[in-house]
């Protein structure tokens, strides 16, 4: 039994000494791989484009059409087109002529603007006009009594009275030609006279009337420069009325509606509105009218006057 007893003890430890010894190594640990971006899980969306700041210019249209009857018998159709040109203002670039479906003419802006602005025409305007809306962009008179309809475009927003760009008709070539630039012009049919009104002086004091007439060949020219200065200047004048002053020409000076030097026009008439303190303490009002007489001015007549209650 002994015997038998070694034997098995012998084969466990053969059995022992067989087997293929491990490794004396550490457990590797399992390396995780990081989470990959949805990018590039995913196919990619598309990129959204970010708006420009800069928008597109506007393009010109036609923004007010008027009719203009000739002398003639005919009647033409005024396109005035242009396009906004900032937040508060339009500009018209040009007028197109039509007779019928024929276009006669294409009247620009600029011919009026490099008139009126000179080397700063560009700068300025650009080659519009400016108004407010297209209602006010164009007008239509007849600016020298010839029984043509001409028309003005508003040519810039002024501090006091709009100027508008004047183009009249020429019969005898057939189209419209510039003619002037002027401040509230009106028509008086009954005198033949353009009236031209607007304010000038320090702080818009004074009030300007320009009367105006035809030539024989349609062209305007001045014939007195009234004043309404309302300075109340003077010691003893009567500063709720205004001065009226009379302005002309001189002797074969032709003045026609643009800018002029005082020198072209002498003073013609004056009225003055003064008052006198009475030794009672009340006061009496007069107005005193002076006139052009050989070469000077001179006192002609002084007549009271009299506040209406």
């Amino acid at each position: 039994m002994r015997k038998w007893c070694c034997f098995f003890l012998l084969l466990l430890l053969l059995a022992a000494c067989s087997a293929p010894a491990e490794p004396d190594t550490p457990p590797q640990e399992t390396e995780t791989l990081p989470a990959q971006p949805k990018s590039e899980m995913e196919p990619a969306a598309p990129v959204e484009e970010i708006p420009s700041l800069e928008t597109e210019e506007p393009e010109d249209q036609v923004l007010k059409t008027l009719e203009a009857v000739l002398a003639d018998g005919r009647t033409l159709r005024l396109e005035a087109v242009g396009k906004q040109t900032d937040e508060y203002s339009y500009g018209i670039r040009e007028v197109r002529v039509w007779d019928g479906e024929t276009l006669l003419q294409t009247v620009l802006s600029n011919d009026a603007i490099e008139i009126e602005w000179g080397s700063a025409a560009d700068d300025v305007m650009n080659g519009y006009t400016s108004c407010w809306s297209p209602e006010d962009s164009m007008e239509v008179l007849d600016l020298n009594f010839d029984g043509n309809t001409d028309f003005g475009l508003f040519g810039w927003t002024p501090n006091n009275t709009i100027p508008y760009y004047y183009w009249t008709w020429d019969p005898n070539a057939g189209e419209y030609r510039y003619a002037c630039t002027l401040q509230g012009a009106e028509a008086n049919l009954e005198t033949g006279e353009l009236i031209s009104e607007y304010k000038s002086g320090e702080a818009g004091a004074e009030y300007v009337h320009d009367y105006y007439r035809p030539d024989e060949n349609g062209g305007l020219y001045l014939v007195r420069h009234e004043v309404s200065i309302h300075s109340g200047a003077g010691s003893n004048q009567d500063a709720e009325r205004p001065v009226l002053e009379t302005w002309v020409p001189k002797e074969g000076v032709t003045i026609r509606p643009v800018v002029w030097h005082d020198g072209d026009l002498i003073l013609t008439r004056r009225e003055v509105p003064v008052y006198e303190v009475n030794a009672d303490g009340s006061v009496s009002h007069f107005t005193e009218i002076w006139e052009l007489q050989d070469g000077e001015l001179k006192r002609t007549s002084r007549e009271e006057y009299f506040y209406e209650n």
